[in-house]
Order: structure tokens, then sequence, then C-alpha cells
């Protein structure tokens, strides 16, 4: 069974785009490396310029579980000062997924 964490970010206005290289970059050199770790999606709003949500991919609710309180939390500290508010965080059990890719 996968289990998804759907984090929402609202950035102060124009910080969204300096503050999620620093997200970004903890994505990929720290939860990319923690066992049980499936993947993950960055996605910028196209409505509103101050917010992105992040969607990662767990093998198991104790590993989700697990990167509560370490990999969020450097998050949130590493961007503290752009954050409008703090991002609001759901976790879910994952129903269905099928992802394509097309090589050209």
């Amino acid at each position: 069974m996968v289990f998804a964490r759907m984090s929402t970010w609202h950035f102060k206005k124009g910080k969204r785009e300096h503050a999620f290289l620093d997200i970004d970059k903890i994505l990929n050199t720290e939860t990319r490396h923690v066992d049980g770790f499936r993947g993950y999606m960055s996605l910028l709003s196209r409505e509103d310029p101050n917010i992105a949500t992040i969607l990662t991919l767990w093998q198991d609710e104790e590993t989700l579980k697990k990167t509560e309180t370490g990999t969020i939390q450097k998050a949130i500290r590493n961007v503290k000062d752009s954050l409008e508010s703090p991002p609001r965080i759901d976790n879910f059990r994952v129903f269905s997924t099928e992802l394509f890719q097309q090589s050209e």
C-alpha cells in the first residue's frame, strides 16, 4: 500500500521561486535517500504565483510518519522568512495511481 503527503505552501509575494528552490534541494538531497520514499511532484500554482504544492509518495505509513518531524520541519525552518503562513499538510492512503513516460 502506498501513502502520500500533500503540503501546500503559501509564500509572501514574490518569494515563491527562491524559497521553493531551497525546498526542492531538501527533497533531492535528503528525502530521496530515505528508505521507503517512492517519489515526489512539485506543483506551482498557475492561478496564484505565491502558492506551491508538494506531493510525496511513501512505501508505507510508518515511513510517511517518520519523515513528518525531520524533513518537513527542516524545510519550514529553511524558508520561514518567505512563508505567509505554515504549510497545510495532509496525509493520504493512495487508492490508485498510474504514471506514463513517453519517449520521443
